[in-house]
């Protein structure tokens, strides 16, 4: 299950994207999924058909994980 995050560059720009795992701490870069803007547009520094990025950890300034969607939240209560 992919993790959503909230990954804030050095030079103030904000993606919101999805990563497959946390990084270890002996990464040097984070691969980050369906990069967008806030507002649901594609970053500027990105072409149109790019869905995967590599962002080096020297770039970034912060990341938040944000709450995902877990099964139990997909499914919800079924009756029988």
């Amino acid at each position: 299950m992919q993790q959503p995050i909230m990954l804030h560059l050095i030079n103030d720009e904000l993606i919101i994207g999805e990563i497959d795992q946390l990084p270890n701490p002996s990464d040097q870069f984070m691969i980050v999924h369906n990069a967008r803007q806030p507002d649901g547009s594609a970053p500027v520094f990105l072409q149109e058909d790019v869905t995967t990025i590599l962002i080096p950890w020297h770039q970034a300034r912060m990341v938040q994980l944000l709450p995902g969607t877990g099964i139990e939240e997909v499914i919800g209560f079924v009756r029988e």
